[in-house]
């Protein structure tokens, strides 16, 4: 799915929020180079666009960049189990996009947020894995930050479909949860400004409660939780951005996420 750039005025938006001088950017980048040659144990053959777009998602704080850069490299080799044999054609990942769609939509929102969408296709828990899931998204993110700029980033999980027979599934695999939330959260140099759970039914907690001790206090206090479905987000979003099965004109979900 190609994301569409932004429009001027979310171009402008974006830029008011995150000014930039080419000069100090250049500056930035040479500080970064200089530093990555001290660090014998990072590449220091990272080309120029993607450390400014490190320094663009750190909100161009070369401290923070460095720690993310630090992190980024050296979680893929003590995380083996997500940055091994990563073929987007192998037989998990192509599971994968047949249980759940995972993708990003087209269009940024009027603010220059990207919105990614989580939901399950196949509610089979037995077809569920999450270390293929984990493996899929970190790809994505690889990609995007290859090639885009955003400001922040929104995140809609549709809790849909989800049972106690997931809740039973994750509880034993904490140890697996805990480390996917360091590849994710703690290791890439992606800004989220909001997530919405959708049909969070009461039940749903205890499954969302077995996340919720590894993300940080910041992160929590971000997150918003609706018993309705798609509808809950027109409030917040311009619904034309949104798949068509949820009242939108960005395709289907399975246009969407590519199968």
């Amino acid at each position: 799915m190609t994301l569409l750039p932004p429009t001027p005025a979310q171009q402008k938006r974006i830029d008011k929020e995150l000014p930039s001088d080419p000069e100090m950017r250049k500056q930035d980048i040479r500080a970064l180079r200089e530093w990555l040659s001290k660090q014998s144990h990072l590449p220091n053959h990272i080309d120029d666009n993607k450390l400014e777009r490190f320094l663009f998602n750190c909100k161009n704080n070369i401290e923070r960049c460095k720690l993310i850069l630090e992190k980024y490299y050296t979680v893929r080799t003590s995380l083996p189990e997500f940055f091994d044999t990563r073929d987007p054609l192998s037989q998990d990942i192509r599971d994968s996009f047949n249980i759940v769609d995972y993708f990003v939509l087209p269009s940024l929102t009027e603010e220059g947020h990207r919105v990614i969408t989580f939901r399950l296709r196949d509610t089979d828990v037995e077809k569920f894995s999450f270390q293929a899931l984990v493996k899929r998204i970190l790809m994505i993110l690889d990609t995007r930050l290859m090639e885009e700029f955003c400001l922040s980033n929104i995140m809609i999980i549709d809790l849909e479909g989800f049972s106690m027979a997931h809740y039973t599934k994750f509880m034993p695999t904490q140890s697996i949860v805990r480390r996917a939330m360091l590849a994710i959260q703690d290791s890439m140099p992606f800004r989220l400004s909001s997530i919405y759970f959708l049909h969070a039914q009461s039940f749903i907690t205890s499954l969302i409660n077995v996340f919720y001790p590894f993300l940080k206090e910041k992160l929590t206090q971000k997150c918003h939780f609706f018993n309705g479905g798609a509808e809950e987000l027109y409030v917040y979003l311009n619904k034309d951005i949104l798949p068509n099965e949820w009242g939108g004109k960005a395709g289907t979900f399975q246009e969407l996420n590519g199968t």
